[in-house]
């Protein structure tokens, strides 16, 4: 494989995602190195900033001219004012889901991606996973015959009450949580086919952000049932079952395999089979296509298209909703 310039990263936040996924994924790469850290807590930055570069002021580390592209993780509802900035200032942006807090803002940087020439990608990390790759493909094959249900489920058990997913403002709750994984799956497992009849039921925290929200609708004719919660035993299942047979992810990391091994149990006219998959790092997968792409490669990155699909799904769910 040929040799490339590592890509130089700028991280704007340095909470918990950044220190436990992109700084370890990063830190193993060959292709991208962590060139600076902006965050508020300087402290926080320092620990993720393998040459020691840190700033306290996001803007400063934009004006950085040796900053190439940025990984944004901060809250939910900054997501898309950092994002817009940064491919202003010239940086590609891999951005921490959801990219926006709706659709008009997703098209919004969408169109700034493209004035900009920047590349804008929404890190929804699972999508690079081999197995999530391997369930698009097998329904895609038609192996399972026409696709009839689709269930997926994602759930942890509480947060702190001082966590920012309980603040409204800053966009919290579960369904951007947890929901760009469960809750959008059947639409990437169907290649994004026609939703209707969605049928919205939701448990509310008494902070008023949504703590479990199950999505039931109809996707290119197979009924797809969705669960996501902040206040469920820790419970994962992807399940997708066809007119010859069904899939199943193996163990309870449907949406978080990383770093473990992993399997598919597939059943097709009775006859079962399991497939496995080495342990692999998704965020380097996301982040080393990413630095690839950026050099003139030609690996996949997950489309705007398909994080404006996903914003525009969430505000239907949303006006289903309503809020407390």
């Amino acid at each position: 494989m040929e040799k490339i310039e590592k890509l130089r990263w700028g991280f704007i936040g340095a909470g918990g995602i950044a220190k436990r996924a992109l700084f370890p994924a990063i830190s193993k790469s060959n292709v991208g190195e962590i060139y600076a850290v902006a965050s508020r807590d300087k402290t926080k930055a320092l620990t993720i900033s393998p040459n020691g570069i840190v700033y306290t002021s996001y803007d400063e580390l934009l004006a950085d001219p040796k900053v190439e592209a940025v990984y944004i993780s901060l809250p939910n509802s900054l997501h898309l004012p950092l994002a817009i900035k940064a491919m202003r200032a010239g940086k590609h942006v891999l951005c921490e889901k959801p990219l926006g807090m709706n659709a008009a803002e997703v098209e919004e940087a969408i169109a700034v991606s493209k004035e900009t020439n920047r590349i804008f990608v929404e890190a929804s990390w699972n999508r690079w996973h081999p197995r999530s790759q391997r369930i698009r493909e097998i329904v895609a094959s038609g192996e399972l015959g026409k696709i009839t249900r689709i269930r997926t489920c994602f759930t942890y058990d509480g947060l702190d009450e001082e966590n920012i997913r309980l603040d409204p403002a800053l966009g919290g709750g579960i369904l951007y949580d947890l929901g760009p994984y469960s809750t959008v799956a059947p639409l990437w497992a169907m290649d994004f086919a026609d939703v209707s009849d969605i049928d919205v039921k939701v448990i509310w925290h008494k902070a008023g952000t949504d703590e479990t929200t199950r999505v039931n609708f109809n996707i290119g004719g197979a009924v797809a049932e969705t669960v996501a919660s902040d206040n469920i035993q820790v419970t994962h299942w992807f399940i997708v079952e066809g007119t010859k047979g069904e899939l199943r992810t193996g163990g309870n990391d449907s949406f978080n395999s990383h770093n473990n091994p992993s399997t598919l149990e597939i059943t097709v006219d009775g006859k079962a089979r399991i497939e496995r998959f080495e342990a692999c790092d998704p965020y380097q997968l996301m982040s080393d296509a990413f630095a690839r792409v950026v050099r003139g490669g030609n690996d996949w990155l997950m489309p705007m298209e398909q994080s404006l699909k996903f914003a525009k799904f969430f505000d239907a769910i949303f006006a289903k909703m309503g809020r407390p």
